[in-house]
């Protein structure tokens, strides 16, 4: 973006904010220069964005959390999807850093997510299952169960829609040992599979396919292999984790959307897609016991630290983890999703600490 574009964004956009001024202005000068600190100082910053997204839904909902954030509007409405994301999170946070409150938080929002009516949504049953493996609730198990059949019947198309149907109902039926589930969790992942192309890519609806929408096939078919015992799927998750590799820079930039073959076909970055891949790159190095998946994420973390502000006055945009780099970027630009925070501080953690998230996942193949 030219500086003389900053007198065309839309009004929207409130550029006239200093905050949204000052964020411009820097991704103009040059991305990726702000301080770069330890791991657990990054990580609670996130997580104290991620609080304040949730306190800013309490007039509305008993626990759920904002969308996220945006120049346009500074917190999104409550996202049942991402409450339910964000409860595998804030529990193995809440006891690496001694924290209690994210503990309560992550409670209240399983309160909420039970408050609901069941519906075939990825996220809501995977708070639900962690709600039972790392909370103990047996309601929160017959829940997820009876949401993961709504989801098995539901006719789903796209790669990333399948997989991440795949992870949830093979999650919600090992965990309850429900076989329907398991057999309709191979059922999507063979639809998911026959769209990989030789190179590992997967085609969507809208070309070219963004990093987000990659690294979350990549993630489903990672988590549903180990649960499902399927090697075929771990060796196409492989697939994708090695061609995204080789796209990765030195300095842990990654193109934001890729063609297949692997051909970059966007000038930003996609933080979202790219805070994913370093949980899958950690996550691949925990599965294989191979250390030489952690590199590429130690980039990546790196990089995202430099892109992150974790001062000023704006409650919305600080510590939040931008939606692209430059902030105008990609489809969705001037934004802040909190499932970019959910990533980022999973992949911190599993640096960190050598947990997997989800937890259950960890100690089940312990």
């Amino acid at each position: 973006m030219k500086p003389s574009a900053m007198f065309d964004l839309p009004i929207r956009h409130k550029p006239w904010r200093p905050s949204h001024l000052r964020w411009v202005t820097q991704d103009l000068a040059g991305v990726a220069r702000q301080p770069e600190k330890d791991h657990r100082t990054h990580l609670r910053a996130t997580l104290e964005w991620v609080c304040r997204a949730q306190d800013v839904c309490r007039k509305t909902t008993r626990g759920s959390i904002a969308a996220g954030g945006s120049f346009e509007s500074d917190w999104l409405p409550a996202s049942e999807d991402a409450t339910g994301w964000l409860i595998e999170t804030l529990l193995p946070a809440a006891r690496y850093l001694d924290w209690p409150n994210l503990y309560d938080r992550a409670q209240t929002m399983l309160d909420d997510l039970l408050a609901q009516p069941d519906q075939g949504a990825a996220g809501r049953i995977h708070g639900l299952v962690a709600g039972y493996f790392q909370l103990g609730r047996a309601d929160s198990l017959a829940r997820a169960v009876s949401s993961a059949h709504l989801l098995a019947a539901m006719p789903l198309a796209s790669p990333l829609q399948q997989a991440r149907a795949a992870h949830a109902l093979a999650a919600a039926g090992s965990v309850s040992g429900d076989m329907a589930l398991l057999v309709a969790s191979r059922r999507f992942l063979q639809a998911t599979l026959a769209q990989q192309t030789p190179c590992g890519w997967f085609t969507e609806y809208e070309l070219p396919v963004t990093t987000s929408v990659l690294s979350g096939i990549l993630s489903s078919l990672i988590e549903s292999a180990r649960l499902l015992n399927d090697a075929d799927t771990l060796r196409a998750a492989h697939r994708i984790a090695q061609g995204l590799r080789i796209q990765l820079q030195s300095n842990g930039r990654l193109a934001g959307a890729f063609d297949d073959g692997w051909m970059p076909a966007a000038s930003h970055v996609c933080v979202t897609g790219l805070a994913q891949m370093a949980g899958c790159w950690l996550r691949l190095g925990q599965v294989a016991q191979n250390d030489g998946w952690r590199e590429p994420a130690w980039r990546v973390l790196a990089w995202i630290k430099r892109n992150q502000r974790t001062i000023g006055y704006d409650l919305a945009l600080r510590d939040a983890v931008p939606n692209a780099v430059p902030i105008w970027g990609g489809p969705n630009a001037f934004g802040f999703d909190t499932l970019n925070a959910k990533y980022f501080a999973d992949a911190l953690m599993m640096d960190m600490v050598g947990v997997a998230i989800p937890t259950e996942a960890h100690e089940r193949n312990r």
